[in-house]
């Protein structure tokens, strides 16, 4: 089979199209206020600091953002530690939904209209798993954060301390 051959016709329009779609994809990317470079910014938290990249929807929260976003009302503060740790010890007000049952809760989630806000916590900066289920949040409520630094933060700042059970979700 035989390819027909491009007229200088075909190529200039070829490269309208494509100058089109290019310039379509950059004013969608403007206009979106999608970020072309991912944002970012240092959390000092004694004498280690970090470098977040925002990768999403949920906003992560230094220590003092927390602390002023927990007090708010509607919000809804989530442990995505195991049940065995959240029953030694957890955020005074926190509900427990571990990382590997968070799919299964977004449901239960959805039915809170009451809710406006949530924040999640897990062990401290190497954990992850608040993070993930935080990137989940943001389809079921409108603001998402994730406490960065976590359950080793709050003890390491001398902070309240809640045992047992707490409240169920």
């Amino acid at each position: 089979m035989r390819l027909p051959e491009l007229t200088r016709k075909d190529i200039r329009d070829i490269l309208i199209i494509f100058a089109a779609v290019t310039l379509l994809t950059v004013l969608h990317f403007v206009i979106t206020d999608f970020p072309v470079f991912p944002e970012w910014f240092d959390i000092v938290e004694g004498d280690t600091s970090y470098t977040v990249v925002i990768s999403g929807a949920a906003q992560p929260a230094d220590y003092e953002t927390f602390q002023r976003l927990a007090e708010m009302d509607s919000t809804l503060l989530v442990d995505t530690r195991s049940r065995e740790m959240y029953r030694k010890g957890h955020i005074p007000g926190a509900v427990n939904v571990p990382y590997d049952e968070g799919d299964a809760s977004l449901s239960r989630f959805e039915l809170r209209g009451d809710i406006r806000l949530a924040i999640t916590y897990c062990d401290g900066a190497d954990c992850m798993s608040s993070v993930d289920l935080a990137e989940k949040l943001v389809f079921v409520f409108p603001e998402v954060y994730y406490f960065f630094g976590g359950w080793k933060v709050w003890i390491d700042k001398g902070n309240p301390v809640e045992v047992g059970e707490g409240k169920v979700f």
